[in-house]
């Protein structure tokens, strides 16, 4: 067996995502690009967004990533990924877009 990867999450305080965060996933796959996920923004619903990491350069856009990482209760699961802003995510039905640091979805969800 290799040597263990990691992802580290590292998001201080921004307009994106206010609160921040810092956490760390032990990856198990090789990160690819998505753009389009099903995100649960609450109360079990499921939306299609449009997904894209945000930059502090300049606030812009970056590509999000996708990997599967050791989840201890579920064996694993997808993470989500994006800049060192967070991730937005822009409802494809339309609406206002929301920041979230990093996202734990099954890989079901991802679209695209």
């Amino acid at each position: 067996m290799g040597p263990s990867r990691y992802v580290n999450i590292f998001i201080e305080p921004n307009p994106n995502c206010p609160e921040g965060c810092s956490q760390r996933f032990q990856a198990v796959g090789e990160p690819r690009t998505v753009r389009r996920i099903r995100y649960s923004p609450g109360a079990g619903t499921l939306v299609e967004c449009l997904v894209e990491g945000v930059s502090s350069a300049d606030g812009g856009a970056c590509p999000a990533r996708a990997v599967s990482v050791e989840d201890s209760g579920a064996g694993t699961v997808t993470l989500v990924y994006g800049g060192d802003w967070g991730l937005r995510l822009s409802p494809s039905g339309g609406g206002p877009s929301l920041g979230e640091p990093y996202l734990l979805v099954d890989d079901d969800d991802i679209l695209e």
